[in-house]
């Protein structure tokens, strides 16, 4: 690399030379990088275009699933969590046997039990592990439309000392990653016990039977912490949101 010294100042690409600024300097190499028309069209770039196909894919299936279940995310403020979801989505399109590579989708991923179990296993945050605050088995029957935590208790969730009631709410969203078609939601009832209640139950909560079809269908769990102030409760930090079900 080398550095240009003296009164006149270039930048841009000149006879095979890229001059550009850094650091207050003007600083000289030779013009390299990926040739666009080779990426397009030459054999030895053909995993770089299998790579960016599915890459671009997972982004659009992304951003698609993120827009649906916004108004549960925003609250929780998770940075970096489109790379997140993104990577995920890299994972599951992995698992499709079904179509060959540089065309394989998250759709078909998802129909192996790689893929499910890779989506149930997945933290929004993963600095702050569902799990850590919310202990139990679920299970989750989109024919019956039954949601239910096994052995429920308040004691034995993790919550912030000043919190005094915990709200549950499912959201079960049917999406369709091939099409892109306007994302269908269902939300629950909110149920609301206080964290003094040691009593321990299976909790339950129904929603309308999904219909068996190629799209995809998940259950997700919201979980919010809540104080009372000035006769109003209010929303506290250390609650989450986790995919509890898929289909």
């Amino acid at each position: 690399m080398g550095k240009l010294k003296g009164i006149i100042q270039l930048t841009g690409k000149f006879d095979g030379l890229s001059f550009y600024e850094m650091n207050g300097k003007i600083v000289i190499r030779k013009t390299g990088g990926f040739d666009g028309e080779k990426i397009k069209n030459n054999a030895n770039y053909a995993r770089v275009r299998e790579n960016s196909s599915e890459f671009a894919h997972c982004a659009k299936v992304g951003k698609y699933f993120r827009l649906a279940i916004a108004s549960s995310l925003l609250p929780l403020r998770i940075p970096y969590l489109h790379n997140q979801v993104v990577r995920l989505l890299q994972g599951i399109l992995k698992w499709d046997t079904h179509n060959a590579r540089g065309q394989r989708t998250v759709s078909h991923g998802l129909l192996t039990p790689e893929g499910k179990k890779a989506v149930l296993d997945f933290e929004f945050d993963p600095c702050k592990p569902f799990s850590r605050f919310f202990p139990f088995k679920m299970a989750v029957d989109f024919t019956t439309g039954t949601f239910e935590v096994l052995d429920f208790c308040n004691s034995a969730l993790t919550a912030p000392k000043s919190a005094e009631q915990v709200q549950f709410q499912l959201h079960v969203v049917t999406l369709d990653f091939d099409r892109f078609t306007p994302a269908e939601t269902q939300t629950s009832a909110i149920i609301l016990t206080n964290l003094r209640d040691s009593t321990v139950y299976n909790l339950n909560i129904s929603f309308t039977p999904t219909l068996a079809d190629s799209r995809v269908k998940l259950a997700l769990l919201e979980v919010c912490f809540l104080q009372e102030v000035n006769d109003r409760f209010v929303k506290l930090k250390g609650g989450g949101l986790k995919i509890v079900g898929t289909c």
